[in-house]
């Protein structure tokens, strides 16, 4: 009998210390930060999950369940080596349901729409936005743009180009056409260019400044070429102009649209997770799992690193960007309409795994690995350069 009671506690010991070194917390969009993070009285947002889960950090191994439902970052989550979890012990941010919990990136506006003209609605945005993307019902929209976007034209550049994008001719028509963008073709389609207009001359032709992202700079094709984010090409359903000088939103939605009944959403962040370490102090054991990332700004415009002996730049940034990392996870998660990169591991990491995840409808790629030039004892960037 004594031995069968030993046995009993020793097994009931096993037990208490095999939980007593895992902690759970809940968050959900109905919760509140000041809650203590259980499944009955759950947290509210990323950042107070992560606070509360950094006091355990390394001690227990902590699971944080994120409910069904739209998480609004206001600021970039970044992970520091004080986040860091232990081999023994790993930080798990997990969706409670897979695909259910959405990481955005963006702002969800309340707004009044009124009629402007030939089928365009207007609405005041809150003072000092800026607006980079717009997403209604879930759905990306189109800056006003020329030519219009056709969807039949599935293997054309940009699904429709001309020649007069921005000539002198075809900018008589705008008033204004500072904060433009254009997009072409290398002129022997190795990739493209993107530029930022900067206005009209005493000439009145299009000034421009960028054409950095491509590391075989050649030109421009004549042909194949378009312009967005000019006003007066607002003209074409579901497309849509933000003017920041007096914050109005002009949209033109669909035929039998409701705007009164739809979700307008727009991006505000550029990275959704930062995770900040280095090969001295990286942040190390933590996971991601099962979330979908939304809303991160297009980032073309700052892609200006030139990658060693290619033919493109690179932007270094992600919705999930890793530096100095060891024994992070991203796992089985959604990767949906992101302005530039989805995944960016930079410079030092060690034993990053990143698996079973669906990556589309991204601005830039899905993953990437880029080192650290400063790294190679002669970096040469060109085609033409020589030791």
């Amino acid at each position: 009998m004594k031995k069968y009671i030993l046995t009993a506690l020793y097994l009931l010991t096993v037990s208490i210390l095999s939980t007593s070194y895992a902690l759970d917390l809940y968050v959900s969009p109905k919760g509140s930060d000041s809650n203590s993070g259980t499944k009955r009285k759950p947290l509210a947002t990323f950042a107070a999950a992560q606070l509360k889960a950094r006091a355990f950090a390394g001690k227990e191994a902590v699971t944080i369940y994120f409910e069904d439902g739209v998480y609004y970052l206001p600021e970039t989550v970044v992970f520091t080596p004080k986040d860091s979890g232990s081999e023994t012990y790993l930080i798990l941010y997990r969706a409670q349901n897979e695909g259910g919990a959405i990481l955005s990136g963006g702002l969800l506006l309340e707004l009044k729409w009124t009629p402007y003209k030939d089928g365009i609605f207007q609405a005041k945005t809150p003072k000092g936005i800026v607006i980079d993307q717009v997403f209604v019902d879930g759905l990306n929209q189109r800056m006003a743009r020329y030519p219009n976007y056709d969807a039949t034209k599935k293997t054309e550049a940009y699904q429709g180009y001309a020649a007069d994008a921005f000539s002198k001719e075809r900018a008589a028509g705008w008033e204004n056409p500072k904060g433009g963008y254009i997009h072409a073709m290398h002129s022997k389609r190795w990739g493209g260019y993107h530029y930022l207009i900067t206005g009209k001359n005493a000439e009145g032709e299009v000034i421009y400044e960028g054409g950095w992202q491509n590391n075989r700079q050649m030109g421009m094709h004549d042909e194949y070429r378009m312009v967005e984010n000019i006003f007066e090409e607002l003209d074409a359903e579901g497309e849509w102009f933000h003017d920041e000088n007096t914050q109005t939103l002009y949209f033109k939605p669909k035929a039998g649209t409701k705007l009164d009944q739809v979700k307008v959403e727009v991006v505000r962040l550029k990275q959704l997770v930062d995770f900040q370490g280095s090969i001295e102090k990286p942040v190390k054991y933590i996971g991601l799992q099962g979330f979908v990332f939304k809303h991160a700004s297009r980032t073309f415009m700052e892609t200006k690193e030139p990658m060693l002996r290619s033919d493109w730049a690179i932007f270094r940034g992600g919705a999930v960007m890793l530096t100095g990392t060891e024994h992070i996870q991203i796992l089985d998660s959604e990767f949906d309409q992101l302005g530039g990169n989805a995944i960016f591991v930079n410079n030092y990491n060690r034993d990053v795994l990143i698996k079973g995840n669906y990556i589309h409808h991204t601005g830039a790629s899905g993953v990437c690995f880029v080192g650290d030039p400063n790294a190679l004892r002669d970096p040469l960037f060109e085609y033409g350069e020589k030791k």
